[in-house]
C-alpha cells in the first residue's frame, strides 16, 4: 500500500530554513579556516621557525594574506587565538591522568605529560620567554599558561596545597619549562634522565 503524504511548505519558512543552512555553512568554512591558519601557526614554531608572520602563515597553509586578514584583524588576536588553542592543547593533555590513582602513579603520570609537552611545544615556549618583555600579549599569555598549569598540577596533586608557599614554589619550579629547559640543552640529558629528576624532586618535596 502507497500513502501519500501531502505536505505543503510555508514559502517563508522554506525561505528561513535555507538562509540558515546558508549561515551555519559559512560558519563552519570559517572556523574551518580559523583553524588551518592556527595549526598553521603551530607547525611553523613547533618546526624551529620562530618566523609566525602573516605572509610565512600564507605562504605554508597556501592561502592568500587576505584570508588570513578576514579571520584575524592583527598578529596580536592571531596570537591571542593561538594562545587558547595551546591552552585547550594543554587541558587536554592534562584529562588523561587519572586523579584517584595513588600519589606516587599521580606524580609519574604528571612528571610524564609535561615533559611531553615541553618539547612538543619548546620552540613556542622559547619565543615566549625570549620576546615575553617586549609585547604585552605574549606576557598576558605566559601568565595565562604559568596558571593554567598551577591549576591543573593543583587538580592532579591537591596535596601540594597542603605546603608552605616556599615548598610550593620549589615544587613547581622543579617540573617548569624552565628547569626541563635547563636540564635538556645546557646539562644535555634526555627525556628518560629529565623525567627521573622530575619524579624525584616531586616526590622529595611532596611526600
Amino acid at each position: 500500500m502507497i500513502v501519500q503524504l501531502n505536505i505543503k511548505y510555508d514559502s517563508i519558512t522554506v525561505k528561513t530554513f535555507m538562509n540558515k543552512l546558508k549561515i551555519d555553512g559559512r560558519k563552519l568554512r570559517s572556523e574551518s579556516t580559523s583553524d588551518h591558519i592556527l595549526n598553521t601557526a603551530i607547525k611553523i614554531v613547533r618546526k624551529g621557525d620562530i618566523d609566525i608572520s602573516f605572509d610565512s602563515i600564507a605562504k605554508e597553509a597556501k592561502i592568500g594574506t587576505r584570508t588570513i586578514f578576514r579571520h584575524f584583524k592583527d598578529q596580536e588576536s592571531l596570537l591571542e587565538s593561538l594562545d587558547k588553542k595551546l591552552a585547550h592543547e594543554f587541558k587536554t593533555s592534562f584529562s588523561s591522568i587519572n586523579s584517584k590513582d595513588d600519589i606516587e602513579a599521580r606524580i609519574k603520570n604528571l612528571s610524564a605529560v609535561l615533559i611531553k609537552l615541553y618539547k612538543e611545544n619548546q620552540n613556542i615556549l622559547r619565543w615566549t620567554l625570549k620576546n615575553v618583555w617586549r609585547d604585552k600579549t605574549l606576557r598576558k599569555n605566559m601568565f595565562s599558561w604559568n596558571q593554567i598549569l598551577k591549576d591543573f598540577v593543583y587538580s592532579i596533586l591537591p596535596e601540594i596545597q597542603d605546603k608552605t608557599k616556599p615548598e610550593r614554589e620549589i615544587i613547581f619550579e622543579c617540573i617548569s619549562f624552565i628547569f626541563f629547559l635547563r636540564l635538556n640543552v645546557i646539562q644535555g640529558l634526555n627525556d628518560k634522565q629529565i623525567n627521573e629528576i622530575f619524579i624525584l624532586n616531586t616526590r622529595k618535596y611532596l611526600t
